[in-house]
């Protein structure tokens, strides 16, 4: 294990700490990779479900790959990732509205996904450390929290966050190009009503992202 990372247990850098596990970089071999460590503390007696919703949602290109498993450890793929709010933050140039409007495209359409699969993240309605990005490219983590037992409410949850009441709404409204939240909820409601492909097309199509 390699103790480096923001979060702090003493002295000791990590790379993450929740309510159910910590997460510590490793080595295997040559490769890096992430390992979650289910606290003492934790309020489930193992991992055995995070890995297998993980792997679910592994098998539709969402989430980092999970690599391997025990009762109380998840072995994933090492990202170097940056914050969704510090990437829009971080956008320049021209180009800016091109690159906020497909990034945010991309997630919805990973949300969309995991509404159809019937797999509900749980925590997307504070998604700060949920929906991270590397090199362009959006990633929704950390399953611990997702269920097949509850009606999945990820894109409305995803979108409501980044674009009404979340930190960065305001930014990413402005990046994006929505002039009226309004429209947005709208439509929000209306899909969270019939969550059909017609109601997901209506609400891409308010938002200037069917063309992307």
């Amino acid at each position: 294990m390699i103790f480096e990372g923001k979060s702090k247990i003493g002295s000791l850098g990590i790379l993450g700490i929740g309510t159910v596990s910590v997460v510590v970089r490793s080595e295997v071999g040559e490769e890096v990779l992430a390992l979650k460590i289910r606290r003492t503390d934790a309020n489930r007696p193992g991992m055995k479900e995070e890995v297998e919703l993980t792997r679910l949602a592994n098998r539709i290109g969402i989430g980092v790959r999970a690599v391997s498993h025990t009762k109380d450890l998840l072995l994933l793929e090492y990202i170097d990732y940056i914050e969704l709010h510090a990437w829009f933050k971080s956008l320049r140039g021209p180009n800016r509205r091109a690159m906020a409007r497909e990034i945010l495209h991309r997630i919805l359409n990973q949300c969309r996904k995991l509404d159809i699969m019937g797999l509900d993240h749980g925590q997307l309605s504070n998604l700060r450390k949920h929906i991270v990005v590397v090199n362009g490219f959006p990633y929704i983590i950390d399953f611990e929290s997702a269920s097949l037992n509850r009606t999945p409410k990820n894109v409305t949850t995803a979108a409501q966050y980044i674009l009404i009441g979340g930190k960065m709404s305001a930014l990413a409204r402005r990046l994006v190009g929505v002039k009226k939240r309004e429209v947005v909820l709208a439509a929000l409601r209306e899909y969270k009503e019939t969550k059909s492909d017609v109601s997901y097309s209506h609400l891409l199509e308010e938002l200037r992202l069917n063309s992307d």
